[in-house]
């Protein structure tokens, strides 16, 4: 039945009221869930066309490059510096030669010496009284000795006439004055020993030089028999030092003999030092592959003092002869040292060992010749007989 004209704007109005809240909300939910689907396959189209445009792009192959150089005689000079002590030129542990008391001290620490000066005075009565006992046997066997002499002499006179004087006391008597020279002369042998034993009695120095260490007062015991940890006194001679230094097998071969080397010492920065070479051990020492070299100092002011340790400048020339590579040539691995030679467009491992080195330099000895060419960026995947261009 057709509604009157009247009536159709409130039927509209009736329509736009089914459009309720809720159904708006719904229909603006499904209207975003849209608008994300289409920008999803927009995004996804996009992307494939994309990756599908860099797929097109061939991928171009990288050529390594590799630094080829000639092998050279070029020497590889080496300064080091080696650490080095000084020691005494002659250093003395003094201890008791006797057993007695010790009477007096006549120098102590830091006092200066001279060779035969008078140290110490030891007491020991009981020596003396050896002495004189030993001199009082020797007297006896000398006046012993001179009458067996007299007696033999006598027989031998009276044996001038046949049947005066038996063959045996001549044979006796001229035993007896055997056994009496004999006598005497372990009894000189004996006063001898004992006048020495006296003269340990009064310690001298063997040498001029200075008491660095003193341990003993008057009154103590010493001697073999008393318990001696420590030494009575140390002499040292200062005016002329030691400087011992440890350098290592590379570098003992280059030095000689009387060859000039410069030193620092920590104790006094900014003055330097020379020496000479004045002895060299001849030998390695097992344990750290060094020779150990001695350099005589002078020292007539004491500027410097045993036990000081030093710096000592070694200039090493370089083996004669050796061969020269960059130490990026040499390849370490599993497989051993060795550098990449260039033979007929071709790589070739060579195995070398390793010399002196000086910067970016070092020496290397195997199969090479000064003509050879060699990789200097050599790596290890480089592999046997790849082409090199």
């Amino acid at each position: 039945m057709n509604l009157p004209t009247a009536s159709r704007p409130k039927r509209l109005i009736m329509n736009l009221n089914l459009l309720t809240p809720k159904r708006m909300k719904i229909s603006g939910y499904y209207h975003l869930l849209a608008l994300l689907a289409v920008h999803a396959v927009s995004g996804c189209t996009s992307s494939d066309s994309t990756e599908s445009g860099q797929k097109k792009i061939p991928k171009q192959g990288v050529k390594p490059s590799y630094r080829i150089m000639t092998v050279s005689r070029k020497p590889v000079g080496q300064t080091v510096q080696l650490p080095g002590e000084f020691q005494a030129y002659q250093e003395v542990t003094i201890y008791p030669r006797a057993t007695g008391f010790v009477e007096r001290v006549l120098v102590d620490r830091g006092s200066a010496v001279r060779k035969g000066q008078v140290l110490m005075v030891l007491d020991a009565p009981e020596t003396e009284e050896r002495l004189a006992a030993a001199r009082s046997n020797t007297l006896k066997t000398k006046a012993m000795l001179v009458a067996s002499r007299e007696h033999y002499r006598r027989l031998v006179a009276s044996n001038q006439v046949p049947g005066s004087v038996s063959a045996l006391d001549l044979e006796t008597a001229q035993a007896r004055v055997q056994a009496d020279s004999a006598s005497m002369l372990g009894e000189e042998a004996n006063y001898r020993a004992m006048a020495k034993l006296k003269s340990y009695l009064r310690v001298v120095a063997p040498f001029d030089g200075y008491i660095t260490e003193r341990n003993v007062h008057p009154g103590a015991l010493v001697g073999s028999g008393a318990k001696q940890d420590l030494p009575m006194m140390i002499l040292q001679q200062q005016n002329r030092l030691r400087l011992v230094v440890d350098v290592p097998e590379a570098y003992s071969s280059q030095l000689r003999e009387g060859q000039v080397l410069t030193f620092s010492v920590s104790a006094m920065p900014g003055k330097t030092f020379t020496g000479k070479i004045s002895r060299r051990s001849g030998s390695m020492n097992k344990q750290f592959r060094s020779e150990t070299v001695e350099i005589d100092v002078a020292n007539k002011d004491r500027s410097l003092r045993p036990g000081m340790f030093a710096e000592i400048i070694v200039s090493a020339a370089g083996t004669p002869g050796a061969l020269a590579v960059p130490t990026s040539a040499i390849v370490a691995s599993t497989e051993g040292q060795y550098v990449i030679k260039v033979e007929d467009g071709r790589a070739r491992k060579v195995d070398v060992r390793r010399g002196q080195a000086s910067g970016d330099m070092i020496e290397v000895f195997g199969d090479l010749r000064p003509t050879d060419q060699v990789i200097i960026n050599a790596r290890e995947d480089i592999k046997e007989g790849i082409a090199v261009r």
